[in-house]
């Protein structure tokens, strides 16, 4: 991040969560309100497109809410198209990695690979295919081709306004964590040595 910061161009702030927290929305709230005070800032963006989970509501909006004093969210992606999406961004030309991805729909080799027109396709063929009757059974969506569900995350290294492209060096093998019994998924596969 600090890197994509650097080649941006821009200040990169960072709002910690405490460890042990167990009220997360006060915890935005909180880091919110303080980058509210010390920047002056009153809008937030953010790429979110959809709901999560059992949300009925977006997160940061309410979040923005509670903390008042006029702070409010910008979210230019929501409920856009996630094909018109994909293809905006590709267009565009920003060169963008996959940098954690969580099966069933994904392995070890989608790490560091490029997100372009194959992985594209590639993902639309796993949305055709549908899910098992056991995925089914376990409660498992359905791949949002943006990864609206948290189905993976990608991280852009070059593109317009970058100064330059990136270079990743990576160190280790893709690992994968287990998160039986607590989730969904069945594990998340990503290239950090530590997990937040």
């Amino acid at each position: 991040m600090k890197a994509q910061a650097k080649s941006l161009g821009l200040e990169l702030i960072f709002v910690t969560i405490p460890e042990g927290t167990t009220d997360y929305m006060q915890a935005y709230v909180d880091g919110i309100r303080g980058v509210k005070e010390k920047y002056g800032i009153s809008v937030i963006c953010t790429g979110d497109m959809d709901l999560v989970g059992s949300m009925t509501r977006n997160w940061m909006e309410r979040a923005c809410e509670k903390v008042g004093d006029g702070m409010s969210v910008f979210l230019p992606l929501w409920k856009k198209d996630p094909y018109e999406s994909m293809k905006e961004i590709l267009d565009e030309g920003f060169d963008i990695i996959f940098s954690c991805v969580k099966s069933p729909f994904f392995d070890g080799s989608w790490i560091n690979r490029k997100l372009d027109w194959e992985a594209v396709d590639e993902m639309k063929a796993i949305i055709e295919r549908g899910l098992t009757e056991d995925q089914i059974k376990q409660g498992t969506k359905p791949l949002d081709l943006c990864g609206e569900r948290g189905e993976y995350h990608t991280m852009v290294i070059g593109g317009p306004l970058y100064d330059e492209t990136l270079e990743i060096d990576l160190n280790c093998e893709p690992l994968m964590d287990a998160f039986e019994n607590i989730t969904k998924w069945k594990g998340n596969i990503h290239n950090a040595e530590y997990i937040w």
